[in-house]
């Protein structure tokens, strides 16, 4: 009776002591990306949407961006401290294109076993190369990247 006792004993401890299996949730924020919204010139707080915009990052094959929209997502180069995306916008089969640069620091945030870490962003500057200036301003709302809910970045055209 002895001997069942210990082994009891021991499948108890060995069952209790396990952990649950460590999953990443499709909900769990990872690394941000940059919110762009696109507003009128003469008229600040009116959204205004850009007829056959294609955004595309200096550098990359893909293209980030295509279509008319009021506002867009656009992801920040992780291992590096500056990104670039050439804005181009096509109204009456005139193409107009300007280059928009994000300079910014990043930090490594840990979220947890399963998930690893994401990379927020900090100090985020721009500088906007204007070749064919239908990009009038650029004004930035947050100058810290944490999430993917909040506007990051004003355009006026």
């Amino acid at each position: 009776m002895n001997k069942y006792s210990y082994f009891i004993l021991l499948l108890a401890t060995a069952f209790f002591s396990c952990e649950p299996d460590d999953i990443c949730l499709a909900e769990t924020p990872g690394t941000p990306n940059l919110i762009v919204v696109f507003y009128d010139e003469s008229n600040p707080e009116v959204k205004k949407s850009v007829t056959d915009l294609q955004v595309k990052g200096v550098g990359t094959e893909g293209i980030a961006h295509t279509g008319t929209a009021d506002s867009i997502v656009i992801p920040l180069k992780t291992k590096l401290y500056s990104t670039s995306f050439v804005f181009t916008t096509t109204v009456n089969n005139t193409s107009s294109s300007d280059t928009l640069t994000l300079n910014y620091d990043t930090q490594d945030v840990f979220i947890s076993r399963a998930c690893g870490y994401k990379t927020t962003f900090t100090n985020l500057t721009s500088e906007l190369s204007n070749s064919a200036v239908w990009i009038k301003k650029i004004e930035l709302v947050n100058t810290s990247i944490s999430d993917s809910k909040t506007t990051h970045a004003k355009i006026l055209h």
